[in-house]
Order: structure tokens, then sequence, then C-alpha cells
């Protein structure tokens, strides 16, 4: 659902400092379709919308952790364009996390 070269680019240039950078370009069709109905049910669904905050934060505290060492921009980056982190991007991307 999302395109693994556009994810990989996209989170180089927000890490840069680049803002606003990620659009509906870096899904697929279907993924386009699944972003909508995420963001829909997000703002609709209030047990949907504690999970999805549950999931972004352990993400987030996961990528703090690796951070913290030398190789922590390598690894932060290889979770990031995981399967996972494509999953992390879709729904902090859905919750406006990027805005």
């Amino acid at each position: 659902m999302i395109d693994h070269d556009a994810a990989a680019e996209l989170w180089d240039r927000y890490n840069r400092g680049e803002r606003n950078v990620f659009t509906r370009r870096l899904y697929t069709i279907q993924g386009q379709k699944t972003f909508e109905e995420i963001r829909k049910r997000y703002r609709s669904d209030r047990e949907f919308k504690q999970t999805v905050d549950r999931y972004i934060a352990e993400f987030e505290r996961l990528l703090d952790d690796v951070s913290n060492d030398d190789r922590g921009q390598v690894v932060a980056r290889t979770y990031l364009t995981s399967e996972t982190g494509k999953v992390y991007t879709m729904l902090a991307h859905a919750a406006g996390r990027f805005d």
C-alpha cells in the first residue's frame, strides 16, 4: 500500500527538516483508499483512535530508543521503511501527526 522507495525518500526529507512531505503520492491506489478509511475512522471511532494513538506512541518510543547510539539513524531508517514502519507512517499520517 506504500511505495517503498517513496517512503524512504520522504522519511529522509522529513528527517532533514522538510515539512509537508507526506502526501497521497506515497500510497498506491489501494493504499490511498485505505488511508482515507483510516482517516475517517480515526476521526469518528474513539476506541480506534485510542488504539492508533497507542501504536504511534509505542513506535515512536522504539525509534527514540534505537536513536540513542552511533548507528541510531541507520537503524531508525530501517524501522521506518519496514512493513511495521509503513503501518506507523500511514497511521500517523492519517492521525495528522505530520501536518
